[in-house]
């Protein structure tokens, strides 16, 4: 994976790299070196401000405990310029309360510290793929109910909601090809892959999502497949 995202992405994409440990900043700097074209180093939430006006870069990854400025703050301030930039936040603690934020501040991802390659390059394959497909990482159901791609969770109303494996994938082809129809051999390739899937086994996975979702969202299309209906 990560010398497909080299050879396709190191000479278009400017990164803004936010750390306030110098120790951490260089080697990880030094990893992410082949991923981009540019990297701009800020050492504080404040002079990462000044840098994203004056650079304006096409990813940020941000540290979440800064002096001057944390994390969290710099993204609040930086989503008043721009809602879409893709955003990552690297933090030594995760909670719900942090997913949460992710809606809120329409973050990519928390990477959770210590760092490695495998997490790195799984959050940059989607901020790529967000801003060559204008994709994002975090889509609006309806007016309370959201879905975090990267993090595969459902949140409604400020919780979130369990849903299990197959209502999850069900969900992301879906959302995926929202723009079409996803016929039912899609589907079965997606979610059931090499076993075979029934026409009741489908229904009935259509029927306890849209419990969790919503009838209305889930467009049934006779002998064809199923289409989404996106917020907004």
């Amino acid at each position: 994976m990560r010398e497909m995202l080299i050879s396709l992405k190191k000479d278009k994409y400017k990164l803004l790299y936010v750390e306030d440990n110098s120790t951490t900043r260089f080697f990880t700097s030094m990893f992410l070196q082949p991923y981009f074209k540019t990297i701009i180093e800020a050492k504080s939430g404040r002079e990462a401000l000044t840098l994203y006006m004056s650079e304006k870069p096409d990813i940020i990854i941000t540290d979440i405990e800064m002096p001057e400025l944390n994390g969290l703050e710099l993204c609040r301030e930086i989503r008043k310029d721009n809602l879409q930039l893709p955003i990552l936040i690297t933090t030594a603690y995760t909670s719900v309360e942090y997913l949460l934020e992710a809606v809120e501040l329409n973050l990519v991802k928390y990477l959770s510290k210590p760092l490695d390659e495998e997490k790195i390059s799984k959050a940059l394959e989607l901020c790529f793929e967000r801003i060559e497909l204008n994709t994002p990482s975090i889509v609006q159901l309806d007016r309370e109910l959201f879905f975090d791609m990267f993090n595969q969770t459902l949140i409604k109303e400020n919780r979130i909601i369990p849903i299990s494996s197959s209502e999850t994938l069900l969900l992301e082809i879906l959302i995926k090809n929202s723009q079409r129809i996803v016929v039912y051999e899609e589907i079965e390739n997606f979610i059931w892959r090499d076993t075979y899937m029934s026409k009741d086994a489908l229904r009935s996975l259509v029927k306890k999502l849209r419990g969790h979702i919503g009838k209305e969202l889930i467009e049934n299309i006779s002998k064809t497949g199923y289409k989404i209906k996106l917020y907004g």
